[in-house]
């Protein structure tokens, strides 16, 4: 008579190991998601900036106010400005050349030919961030220049 191993014998074996496969692949996705999700958020706040900045140096001379640029921007960001501690815009007056702020200028100030700066900061907050060992926050700025077009 030939004797057959017992299959039921390693039914607690199988459990154990997909414990263990099941715990590393939900990081890989989870990572995986963090990761998309700060990429997308990236995308959205250059596209705000530099949307931002198409409107200052359109607006330039016409009685736009900085509160209408920043609000302008906080509807390109689409929500995702909550997403954001300290959440900051700056509207400036750059040398084209440089980027540095001409000093005692306001954003409108620039000429023809001059340039405007619009820079968001935060700092943005993983989902997970201990599960995924990451730092509680990270520091986003989003910058874009163009050359203003000034009447």
């Amino acid at each position: 008579m030939i004797h057959t191993p017992h299959k039921h014998k390693r039914s607690g074996a199988h459990l154990v190991e997909f414990a263990f496969v099941a715990i590393i692949l939900a990081l890989f996705m989870f990572g995986i998601l963090e990761y998309g999700r700060f990429v997308f958020f990236l995308q959205v706040t250059n596209n705000a900036a530099r949307e931002g900045a198409r409107y200052a140096v359109v607006h330039t001379g016409d009685g736009t106010t900085l509160t209408d640029i920043q609000n302008y921007i906080k509807g390109q960001l689409a929500g995702r400005d909550s997403e954001l501690a300290n959440y900051q815009v700056t509207i400036q007056d750059v040398d084209p050349n440089t980027g540095i702020a001409v000093t005692g200028a306001q954003w409108n100030d620039a000429p023809f030919g001059g340039a405007i700066l619009v820079r968001i900061e935060g700092d943005y907050a993983p989902i997970l961030p201990n599960f995924l060992r990451l730092p509680g926050l990270l520091h986003v700025r989003a910058t874009a220049m163009m050359t203003s077009e000034a009447n």
